[in-house]
């Protein structure tokens, strides 16, 4: 009896060690494919500050904030594949344009435009017609990033009527406005799944901004982060398997993947100089970031590494949220 139970032991461990070898050779061979991941590609060398990149045209462009001036932000398009910037929208006069946005069927073109700090208002602009709709409220405060639903039919954003900064959607006609959510503290940064059925945002009710997924019409909301540090401009993935989001969790402004579900974070960028404004390439295997380097701000594309594994090629424990 003795000799059996030693035998079905023996053979127990044999296959728990073959699971634990397969397992690691698994790991190894995840932190050999990410070790060789490509450096991330610089995309612009001009080193004035930009903010919000968005790629447009199947990933062939990208649209983004630039300080063209100390009082003065243009959207321009960049053309990935000759590096040429140009203004995207030229007819806007003295008017800043942040944020800017196409929707997924292409006809419409959502920004924020501002002519001052608390004057900045939501413009939707009919592509085919030349035509612009400025959304209003009646409080003072200025309306921040809008966001399309992935119908096209309308765009959700972030204002402060009464109370703290709120989600509200509205038609791209300018009607059927209404708010989302009823939350204590600001909310910010929406970005939706692919289905449409999902909005994951950030909010600072805890005094910090933690990222937090709903459904598209307000209701059951999660907690998907928890820390002590703001987590920000969360960014849903094409496959609506990732979120890409900014956080200052270790000591700087990083960039971070996770899965949809809060869990499996990992660090896409490090160190001290400020990452920030991620957004995903269509394909989904890359994200856009606006990094500073030596005081000198440009977009540099990263290669987002495999699941479970950081972008120095070691594997990653699950660092929850």
């Amino acid at each position: 009896m003795s000799s059996s139970r030693e035998s079905t032991r023996g053979m127990l461990g044999s296959s728990w060690g073959g699971r634990e070898a397969l397992a690691a050779l698994g790991l190894a061979l995840l932190a050999l494919h990410n070790a060789a991941l490509a450096e991330p590609k610089r995309l612009t060398n001009d080193g004035i500050l930009k903010r919000d990149p968005y790629f447009v045209e199947g990933g062939k462009a990208l649209l983004y904030g630039y300080d063209e001036q100390d009082d003065l932000v243009r959207v321009l398009r960049l053309d990935l594949e000759t590096g040429k910037s140009e203004p995207f929208v030229p007819d806007v006069g003295d008017k800043h344009h942040i944020e800017p946005k196409i929707s997924p069927d292409g006809r419409f073109m959502s920004v924020t435009e501002c002519t001052g700090n608390l004057t900045a208002k939501l413009v939707i602009r009919n592509l085919e017609e030349r035509k612009d709709v400025y959304i209003t409220h009646s409080g003072r405060g200025g309306t921040r990033s809008p966001v399309f639903t992935p119908d096209s039919k309308r765009v959700v954003y972030a204002f402060a009527e009464t109370g703290p900064q709120q989600l509200w959607s509205v038609r791209v006609d300018g009607k059927e406005k209404k708010q989302l959510t009823q939350s204590e503290g600001v909310s910010n940064w929406p970005s939706f799944t692919p289905d449409g059925k999902t909005i994951v945002f950030s909010n600072s009710r805890e005094n910090n901004y933690e990222i937090y997924s709903m459904s598209a019409e307000g209701s059951d909301e999660k907690r998907l982060t928890e820390n002590t540090i703001m987590d920000i401009r969360p960014v849903v993935s094409p496959d609506g398997r990732q979120i890409v989001f900014t956080s200052t969790r270790d000591g700087g402004y990083n960039v971070y993947v996770m899965k949809i579900d809060g869990t499996g974070v990992r660090a896409l960028t490090t160190g001290l100089d400020r990452d920030d404004y991620p957004a995903w390439h269509p394909d989904g295997k890359h994200v856009v970031i606006v990094s500073e380097r030596g005081g000198r701000f440009d977009l540099y594309l990263h290669e987002v590494p495999t699941e479970g594994v950081g972008p120095d090629g070691k594997p990653l424990a699950d660092s929850g949220s």
